[in-house]
């Protein structure tokens, strides 16, 4: 396999990277119903806790057009990516209800009388199958994001991820 081709897969690889720090941060603690520590700015006091599924596409929607500004993606591709940013905030916000069920479940199992080791276990098994569907979820929509641009544009964007978390 040629360098150029290795790169180029390694820094397609990259862009899932990339694509969920800048976006994922905020459908990833809505999943989780609380905040993220140091990424309250902007999001009133609430933080990313009291962020709605319309609010995380619309955040979603700033975070791409930042994220895509210099990589001259098309307005097609923009629209294509916020299309499939917004259908990974549904899907997800449906896993944060299921998330949000299995805590009541796990407090009202330490809360009550006696701890039934099975029902946590049936839980820590229900949370961990949520986390499995939900990395899927994003793996898919960041390799849906992926297949939209060019390997020239993921390159870019690869680019100027690293250069921001160098400072």
């Amino acid at each position: 396999m040629s360098k150029k081709v290795l790169y180029g897969l390694m820094g397609s690889g990259v862009l899932v990277v990339a694509l969920v720090a800048v976006a994922a941060r905020p459908i990833a603690a809505a999943i989780q119903g609380g905040g993220l520590a140091g990424f309250h700015h902007g999001f009133g006091h609430g933080g990313f806790h009291a962020m709605s599924p319309e609010a995380a596409k619309e955040h979603l929607q700033v975070a791409t057009k930042w994220a895509l500004r210099d990589i001259d993606a098309s307005e097609e591709q923009q629209d294509r990516v916020n299309a499939i940013a917004a259908g990974a905030v549904d899907d997800l916000f449906r896993l944060r209800q299921k998330h949000q069920a299995n805590r009541e479940a796990f407090h009202a199992q330490l809360g009550g009388a006696s701890v039934d080791r099975a029902a946590l276990e049936e839980v820590r098994k229900s949370e961990m199958a949520l986390a499995d569907e939900a990395s899927k979820r994003l793996v898919r929509a960041l390799a849906d994001v992926a297949d939209v641009l060019t390997p020239e544009q993921r390159q870019a964007l690869m680019e100027r991820f690293h250069r921001q978390h160098e400072r």
